[in-house]
């Protein structure tokens, strides 16, 4: 037993965890999709919401970055038009932070805004109502009334409804009730369990994201120990990194505040490059960033972080080991050299008891040793005349051949290349042929010109080489090959004009007669008529007819003029073209007759 005892004890000494190989940008390659969503927020608002806002100051605030003036004016008087005393607690609390945030001139809220929030503690329907009411009485400045009570009735709360989200709430409600919300540490660890495995390297919570945030935030919000092992946390890292393309400011925030709550109290471990840039052989230093998940620096920072290897990819051949890392300019970066020949490498870190491995590649300069380009007799019965040539030199006159010959062309390089090409080209026609490398480590490109060319003509040719290792891709125009073939045929232009394609429409069929058309447009009108008949009679309905009802029945009138234009004289294409016009801007004016008026009929139901 005491043996066993002491092997468990050093495999506990020598743990080493995975790492997290990814972090949230919010200053770099991550902001511009996150800002992307939180102004969408400003921008797609519709009639009484009053949620988009608040996630989209909260998410301008959390970026540091400042609105346009334009989004504060209109957020501002979308406010002031559609809060109501009486909405939801959630929705007022969104609707007063970002009055606050957007620093809208005035109070939104009134004297009704309390009543409102202390009924929703002592009736509220829900423990999202609960959380509400009292954080939006906290940001009031306000007493949260009788702690006790609010902590009996969230346990009642919860007893009807125990699901995720309620428990989530019920956390966030907590953490505001000081000894009164112990009550929710008896619930941590049943929240725990219900975390699904994805894959084995993710962690979540059934409903996504949202509910993912929800339960992360509150867990940590309650002074507790720390609900989650560290590779449960660093499972809930990789899972938030999967969501970094997430599209609405809702969903954005929701991550940012995961993330957050994550790094400043159980930090997940992230080791990654600082950027992509490949390291080269002017400036052999490979750039790893330790952080946590937002970027920021670990307190304290894991040590000691060293290089155990770097293995080249394409032969298993290990070029490195042992190799510690020194610091860098910032506090989360540390320093490889890496003064290796080009090529891919696989890199195995450890910082302290956490690992990783990340792909890389060092990159340089390859040169053209040299090139020999000519032509020989196909059949053999004469040696191939071959000239040499020196990069970046190109030939003086043009090569000579014909349907018998084969165009040659061989080049040696230090080392071997993704892509080696050797085009051919005139105004007319391009083709491109591939350079294969053989057992003496030299490229040669035979191209039998009678078989692979289809017109006789001065053709330019080229080399291009490229690699993903190379940094200096190379298209070197070496000279021309002036070609004459035996069954010469023209040259096609692939490129230009197509052909005018005419289409001949169908002859119209026969109309009916003139009698059943006058027939069919009575009974057409018909409706319009028995319309007037009962106007005259019980009288048009012209109480809500404003000013902003003239410019949509000026479009709708136009409407029914374009209809008559079309049954009389026009034809289908001029009628749409028309009416794609007077259409939306009838759309336009009804969209905002229709708003002044429900404007109108909630100024009149709020004075009565």
């Amino acid at each position: 037993m005491l043996l066993a005892g002491i092997f468990f004890a050093l495999l506990a000494l020598i743990r080493v965890d995975a790492s997290v190989n990814g972090i949230i940008d919010t200053t770099g390659k991550d902001k511009m999709k996150l800002m992307s969503a939180f102004t969408s927020g400003f921008v797609k608002l519709q009639p009484d919401d009053l949620d988009s806002l608040y996630y989209a100051t909260k998410g301008y605030t959390m970026m540091k970055s400042t609105w346009v003036r334009v989004f504060e004016l209109d957020g501002c008087h979308h406010l002031k038009t559609y809060y109501k005393a009486d909405t939801a607690p959630e929705a007022q609390f969104h609707a007063l932070n970002a009055y606050a945030t957007l620093k809208c001139a005035g109070k939104l809220q009134t004297d009704a805004t309390i009543t409102a929030l202390k009924a929703a503690l002592d009736k509220g329907a829900s423990t999202a109502d609960i959380r509400f009411a009292m954080e939006t009485l906290q940001y009031l400045k306000q007493s949260i009334p009788n702690p006790a009570k609010i902590a009996t009735t969230i346990q009642a709360k919860l007893k009807e409804d125990d699901s995720l989200v309620s428990l989530g709430h019920a956390l966030h409600a907590a953490a505001m009730l000081g000894t009164h919300g112990k009550f929710i540490n008896d619930r941590v660890e049943d929240i725990v369990v219900q975390a699904d495995e994805v894959d084995s390297k993710m962690l979540q919570f059934e409903g996504g994201l949202s509910v993912t945030s929800l339960l992360l935030t509150g867990l940590y919000s309650i002074q507790t120990t720390k609900p989650f092992t560290q590779e449960q946390v660093d499972k809930f890292a990789n899972y938030l990194l999967t969501r970094r393309s997430v599209q609405t400011a809702k969903g954005a925030v929701a991550l940012l505040e995961a993330a957050e709550s994550l790094s400043k109290n159980n930090p997940p471990v992230c080791i990654t490059l600082v950027s992509n840039t490949p390291v080269s052989l002017d400036k052999p230093e490979l750039k790893i960033r330790i952080s946590d998940l937002m970027g920021n620096p670990l307190k304290p920072q894991p040590t000691p972080v060293v290089a155990q290897s770097a293995t080249r990819v394409t032969d298993d051949v290990v070029v490195l080991s042992k190799q510690p890392l020194s610091p860098g300019t910032v506090s989360t970066e540390f320093i490889l050299p890496m003064k290796l020949e080009p090529g891919q490498y696989k890199v195995a870190l450890s910082a302290g008891q956490h690992s990783a491995v990340l792909m890389t590649r060092v990159v340089g300069p390859i040169k053209i040793e040299s090139i020999e380009l000519g032509v020989e007799v196909i059949d053999g019965s004469q040696a191939a005349k071959l000239s040499m040539i020196q990069y970046p030199q190109k030939m003086t006159t043009p090569l000579q051949a014909d349907s018998n010959h084969n165009l040659v062309a061989k080049f040696a390089l230090p080392r071997a290349v993704h892509q080696a090409f050797l085009r051919l080209y005139t105004d007319k026609k391009e083709i491109i042929f591939i350079g294969e490398r053989d057992a003496s480590k030299m490229y040669k490109i035979v191209v039998n010109l009678g078989n692979e060319l289809s017109f006789s003509a001065l053709y330019k040719m080229e080399i291009i080489l490229g690699d993903a290792i190379m940094s200096n891709p190379i298209r070197w125009e070496i000279g021309s090959v002036d070609v004459k073939l035996t069954n010469s045929e023209s040259p096609v232009v692939t490129r230009g004009a197509k052909p005018e394609i005419e289409h001949m429409f169908r002859q119209p069929d026969k109309r009916p007669p003139q009698f059943v058309s006058m027939l069919f447009t009575a009974l057409c009108a018909a409706p319009l008529l028995i319309l007037l008949i009962m106007w005259g009679s019980i009288g048009a309905p012209l109480n809500n007819f404003n000013f902003y009802s003239i410019p949509f029945h000026l479009g709708f009138t136009g409407i029914m003029a374009l209809y008559t234009y079309f049954w009389l004289w026009g034809n289908m294409f001029t009628t749409c073209a028309w009416l794609l016009y007077i259409g939306g801007f009838t759309f336009i004016a009804g969209n905002r007759m229709l708003r002044n008026i429900a404007s109108s009929g909630a100024n009149t139901s709020s004075k009565k």
